[in-house]
């Protein structure tokens, strides 16, 4: 395929990006993600496991970062403070990784501080 997809200078054969939540476990997860095709996989840093609960199953062990590019998201944040420690964590858990899909629910003062904190770095 010729039209590659190109996001922060690293090109993907699938413009397809895939959740991984609302799956029975890990291994179903893997398992539709491989029958997607998609090489970029969203999770919700709150609500999935990528090392921060030591002892559990982590989603890493299942779709490794080395084969997939993760979008982390801020889903289940309420204020622009929630949203930046969340991806803070992320990077952390990601080895530095600065792709993100930034979600914020709340009101439109929420929203607002929200934009002025995401267009610092974080």
């Amino acid at each position: 395929m010729s039209d590659l997809l190109n996001i922060a200078g690293k090109n993907y054969q699938s413009r397809l990006l895939v959740g991984t939540g609302k799956y029975q476990d890990f291994m179903q997860t893997r398992a539709a993600i491989d029958a997607s095709g998609a090489e970029i996989v969203t999770v919700a840093i709150r609500r999935t496991n990528i090392g921060q609960t030591a002892g559990e199953p982590s989603l890493l062990d299942f779709l490794p970062p080395d084969q997939f590019t993760y979008l982390p998201n801020t889903a289940g944040c309420y204020s622009a403070d929630d949203a930046v420690r969340t991806l803070r964590l992320a990077r952390e858990l990601l080895d530095g990784h600065t792709l993100v899909k930034l979600e914020v629910l709340g009101d439109q003062i929420g929203r607002a501080s929200c934009r002025e904190r995401v267009s610092s770095p974080v």
